[in-house]
């Protein structure tokens, strides 16, 4: 089982001291988690249930992050995904996945009581992940600070249930080099532009990839 690279804290400290939730508030600015159980079904849950928690529904919390990026094409209505395809399910989501390298694992630094994130650790998965699932080398994004988004993943591994508490973080691509396609590394099959307004109602597509493209386009505007 994956053991975690991030630390369990109160939900302020992660969505005010540093402002790593971005992308689901409510109308009373609190935070949400998108909640995928193991049959894929989807659901939202306040972050504050399990962000502090070392269970959930009585079973272990893993805390990781995963970064990638988010191409948005010239007229800003379509936004690239990559198809996965793991454990038998398939999902078109952005390019994001969690570092296989030990070096860009550890991204929290602390000081004086605070976290904060070491972004050029996340920036540099971000990049790897890229390349290898789209062939793209990235040269500039637009963002210095990631569009964040939390997921909660129910998990099976070697018969054992666990949950996976990811930060997903997203660089919006401003400059890349060659030809954006899918490569069959770390789980990809196939890649496709895709309407941005049609993805509510597109079969497996990711559950943030039409909020967080949303959030790009307001950047990029």
């Amino acid at each position: 089982m994956e053991k975690s690279y991030l630390p369990k804290a109160p939900e302020w400290e992660f969505c005010e001291w540093i402002n790593f939730c971005t992308v689901r508030k409510t109308d009373e600015w609190m935070s949400k988690a998108w909640f995928k159980d193991l049959t894929w079904n989807i659901s939202e849950i306040m972050l504050e249930k399990v962000i502090n928690k070392e269970t959930y529904n009585w079973k272990e919390v893993v805390r990781v992050y995963s970064s990638g990026h988010v191409f948005i094409d010239n007229t800003k209505k379509e936004v690239f995904l990559v198809t996965t395809d793991k454990n038998w399910k398939v999902q078109h989501q952005f390019t994001w996945w969690s570092p296989l390298e030990d070096e860009n694992k550890e991204v929290i630094i602390q000081e004086s009581w605070a976290f904060k994130f070491d972004l050029e650790k996340v920036r540099a998965n971000a990049r790897i992940r890229t390349k290898n699932r789209t062939w793209v080398t990235i040269i500039e994004e637009y963002n210095e600070k990631p569009l964040v988004d939390w997921a909660l993943i129910e998990n099976k591994e070697d018969g054992e249930v666990y949950y996976k508490l990811v930060c997903l973080m997203h660089f919006i691509v401003k400059k890349y080099e060659w030809i954006l396609s899918a490569t069959w590394d770390e789980n990809t099959i196939a890649w496709n532009w895709y309407v941005i307004d049609d993805l509510p109602d597109t079969k497996n597509i990711a559950p943030n990839a039409y909020i967080v493209s949303k959030k790009a386009l307001e950047i990029l505007d």
